[in-house]
């Protein structure tokens, strides 16, 4: 079982130390958090995007991701130690069996529910912007913030929004 498993599992049953855990940080389940350092993972991404379009052999998916196939091996494992993943034996007509794996439906519906939050996530943050937005530019209008300031302002919330809103680009 991979690391992240093995925190979860130790902070779980009490025998793992708080590290610099923050008062904000107690409230997220530690469940949470090891799901989502599994989903972190760039190569578990890619592994991730490339089984939603079908059924692969961990051989083909090092090949096309350009890693070593023990790599590609251990990450399986770990997607399929939390579920995303299922894997299944293909026997071909001649020749040894082929274990193959694709997305899970767990995979699957946690991938729609994780975009559609994210969707909604991305609308609330455009409407703060838009909102903060409105407000400086009714206290430019009022003659509260001098120009400079305004934009000034302005810039620093494209730079904090722009990652939210793809139109809005950091100058």
């Amino acid at each position: 079982m991979a690391a992240s498993t093995r925190r979860w599992e130790k902070a779980r049953a009490g025998n793992e130390p708080q590290i610099d855990r923050t008062e904000y940080a107690a409230l997220v389940d530690d469940a949470v958090l090891a799901c989502l350092e599994v989903l972190a993972s760039p190569s578990r991404q890619r592994i991730l995007a490339l089984l939603a379009k079908g059924v692969d052999h961990p051989e083909d998916l090092a090949k096309k991701l350009k890693l070593r196939r023990q790599g590609v091996d251990k990450q399986l494992m770990e997607l399929y130690g939390w579920g995303f993943v299922d894997r299944s034996a293909v026997i071909p007509t001649s020749g040894r069996p082929r274990i193959v794996y694709r997305l899970s439906g767990r995979g699957q519906e946690l991938i729609s529910r994780t975009e559609a939050l994210l969707r909604e996530y991305r609308e609330g943050m455009a409407g703060e912007y838009r909102q903060m937005c409105d407000a400086l530019e009714s206290k430019l209008a009022a003659g509260e913030l001098e120009e400079e300031a305004y934009l000034k302002h302005r810039q620093s919330l494209e730079t904090r929004y722009a990652k939210f809103l793809p139109e809005v680009k950091p100058k």
